[in-house]
């Protein structure tokens, strides 16, 4: 490598992720709130059933989450912070695989 080109840091191998593996999880999480969506549509409406109601609500943002980690994950940009572009942990995205932000982020967003 020529001495004016920085050098990388290496590889962590904890921090390289399997795409093959998170794409097939995230594929199966949006397999799951999909079928639920079916489920709930006939009860959907706030007058009819308010709990069915908001549990599609919120299946819906998780759904659009879901397809935006697969978007950044055929992008080349899973597991990178949406706001700051550091490295989301590993452990956040054990638990929320279609996390967008890193934690500090997440937490500022939160609390605005």
């Amino acid at each position: 490598m020529p001495s004016h080109l920085p050098r990388r840091a290496p590889v962590d191998p904890s921090d390289v992720i399997d795409t093959v593996t998170v794409r097939t999880h995230l594929e199966q999480l949006l397999q799951e709130r999909q079928n639920l969506l079916r489920e709930l549509e006939p009860r959907t409406l706030p007058s009819v059933d308010p709990v069915a109601y908001q549990t599609a609500v919120s299946s819906l943002r998780v759904v659009e989450q879901i397809t935006d980690a697969l978007d950044r994950l055929h992008a080349g940009t899973y597991g990178r912070c949406i706001r700051c572009g550091n490295q989301i942990t590993a452990g956040r995205l054990e638990v929320v695989p279609h996390a967008a932000a890193c934690i500090d982020c997440q937490n500022h967003a939160d609390a605005v």
